[in-house]
């Protein structure tokens, strides 16, 4: 029998104001897989995250994580039931040490042990943060400082982190690392939401994606199919 997706986001209408940004987008994710939303600017992928983890309420659609209605729930409840959201813009809290980052990534943890194991993981994923971890987080790189965004994220071991433009901004050389790193918490058990301008990045490492059009489901498929349809390639990708 065919296991449920571990998220469904069905037919969500959402937006600002009266404004819906969203018109009856569905999204799914299985357990273990990397998910990636692509889509031009505008296209209401950031909005579409932001409903599923209770920024914003849907005026229609729901949304099911790990068998359960959260639709609507506020983001710090979703976050206990074990969905992780690292909204965009390298959010850090800049005169806190890089150790003391992660450690508000586990206010909801309270076994020091589970705390100290995670911190283990997070290590040996981001080597740097270890080396670092008495250091002010204002005082790093973007690139470094999105590190610490994505490995705040993993302080609750999360059942889905859903990672909204992780890129952004960043330098050629840490975007090819921390593209590796999904790649590699992917490989570690974690199963990964994407949003990307990065397009082509993207659907590489993606076993689905979806392309979103003016808040409408426009294409989905596996990453490759996608990465090789002529018309996803002429309209999204560049070719």
């Amino acid at each position: 029998m065919t296991q449920a997706p571990l998220l469904i986001a069905h037919g969500l209408t959402a937006g600002y104001g009266k404004m819906d940004i969203l018109q009856d987008v569905s999204l799914e994710v299985h357990a273990g897989e990397i998910v990636s939303v692509i889509g031009p600017n505008g296209a209401g992928k950031s909005t579409a995250f932001k409903t599923i983890v209770g920024f914003l309420r849907p005026r229609r659609g729901r949304v099911i994580f790990n068998g359960q209605e959260i639709t609507g729930v506020r983001p710090d409840l979703v976050l206990r039931r074990g969905l992780a959201y690292v909204p965009q813009g390298r959010i850090v809290f800049p005169q806190m040490t890089v150790l003391e980052n992660l450690e508000m990534g586990a206010y909801t943890e309270r076994d020091p042990a589970r705390v100290a194991g995670a911190l283990e993981r997070v290590y040996a994923l981001f080597p740097i943060l270890g080396e670092r971890r008495r250091q002010t987080a204002g005082t790093m790189s973007g690139g470094e400082q999105q590190m610490v965004a994505i490995a705040r994220a993993l302080m609750t071991s999360p059942r889905l982190i859903l990672l909204d433009e992780p890129s952004l901004g960043l330098s050629p050389k840490f975007v090819t690392l921390i593209f590796d790193k999904l790649l590699e918490m992917k490989r570690g058990g974690f199963t990964l939401m994407v949003v990307e301008q990065n397009a082509t990045r993207a659907l590489g490492i993606a076993d689905r994606g979806y392309v979103l059009e003016l808040g409408k489901n426009r294409f989905a498929g596996p990453g490759q199919r996608l990465l090789a349809d002529p018309e996803v390639k002429r309209l999204y990708l560049g070719g």
